[in-house]
């Protein structure tokens, strides 16, 4: 992605680290597992390493995808984007997910959504066009992997534009 470009336009869409089991606790009330943390802070890792750095994030307000951002972030000193909580993350479809990353302001080049399966998968293949990759397309199928984190670019004038196989898949990074 080009930042000299303003059409530019990177999204990462990222399934919350491995969680605890239910345990008769309350769905959203599940926290991250050890390797549920370490998955967050390999991704924050990748991500730090590939210059990207989101200025818009988008997290369900479930405990776990809380703490699989915060675990992101630990590995961006210094991070001042927005980040937002949303109960549709957690309870929506595909559709009211595109709606809020639909409402990003076009400013935010770079925007980090935090959720669930099968949300976030069924996401990913939505917005997939014919140029991505194969393989990472088959993960997209077959399902996201906890803390695993979709890399899609393309050319849109405002995320408003965003629609069915308008962005690249480029790989599933799987921490």
């Amino acid at each position: 992605m080009s930042a000299s470009d303003p059409d530019s336009r990177l999204l990462l869409i990222m399934r919350h680290g491995k969680a605890e089991s239910g345990g008769g606790q309350p769905d959203q009330e599940r926290t991250l597992v050890e390797k549920g943390w370490a998955q967050a802070r390999l991704v924050g890792e990748y991500l730090e390493s590939q210059g990207v750095r989101p200025t818009r994030v988008l997290v369900s307000d479930a405990e776990r995808t809380r703490q699989t951002w915060e675990g992101v972030k630990a590995s961006m000193p210094g991070f001042d984007g927005k980040v937002t909580f949303h109960e549709e993350i957690y309870s929506g479809g595909t559709g009211e997910v595109l709606e809020l990353i639909r409402d990003v302001k076009a400013k935010h080049a770079v925007v980090l959504v935090v959720g669930h399966e099968p949300t976030m998968a069924h996401l990913v293949t939505g917005l997939a066009d014919d140029d991505s990759d194969p393989a990472s397309a088959a993960q997209a199928r077959i399902g996201m992997p906890t803390g695993g984190t979709a890399v899609l670019s393309g050319e849109l004038p405002t995320w408003a534009e965003l629609g069915e196989e308008s962005l690249t898949l480029h790989t599933i990074v799987r921490p």
